[in-house]
């Protein structure tokens, strides 16, 4: 008797898939998608499923290609990597500033006059609790609120104190 996969399956499916996709980028700065999809082993609809993932968690990034070739490369979006420790005043006013709206870092620091390291620090945090996202215009980072934040969920955010890798 087939038995359908379950979400849980597809989502641990598309986790491994994730990996593969990271290990190869990892190994060198530009694939092209049909080298990506040959390296991995993937299926080609597998492989975009995945980086559509990648890219809306802002950990891969679309580089220029020549014609129709999408191009794909490891993104940094500069946040560092912490702990979903409760929410500090920064990284509350960074939410709040982000409602509605996105923005570079840097614009952040002058419309909240705060330094751009405590805006990185604030969005790190938020990160942590996946909250943010983040859109890479040529070499400008571009962060916004997920979709559930922004229309005022955060309180559904899992409080397990599990980490979710966000970019």
């Amino acid at each position: 008797m087939f038995n359908p996969p379950t979400l849980e399956d597809l989502q641990e499916t598309r986790r491994a898939n994730e990996k593969l996709v990271l290990g190869a980028l990892d190994s060198k700065p530009e694939w092209v998608e049909t080298e990506l999809a040959k390296t991995t082993g993937l299926a080609l609809s597998h492989l975009r499923a995945a980086l559509a993932s990648l890219l809306d968690q802002g950990r891969v990034r679309r580089l220029p290609g020549t014609g129709t070739r999408a191009v794909y490369g490891l993104a940094d979006p500069g946040l560092a990597d912490v702990p979903a420790t409760p929410l500090t005043t920064d990284a509350e006013k960074v939410r709040d500033y982000l409602e509605g709206r996105a923005d570079s870092a840097l614009y952040m620091s002058e419309q909240l006059r705060m330094t751009r390291e405590d805006v990185m620090s604030a969005l790190s945090l938020l990160n942590a609790h996946g909250m943010v996202t983040c859109t890479f215009v040529g070499s400008l980072v571009i962060f916004r609120m997920k979709e559930s934040q922004a229309l005022g969920q955060e309180q559904a955010a899992p409080t397990t104190g599990k980490k979710k890798q966000v970019a």
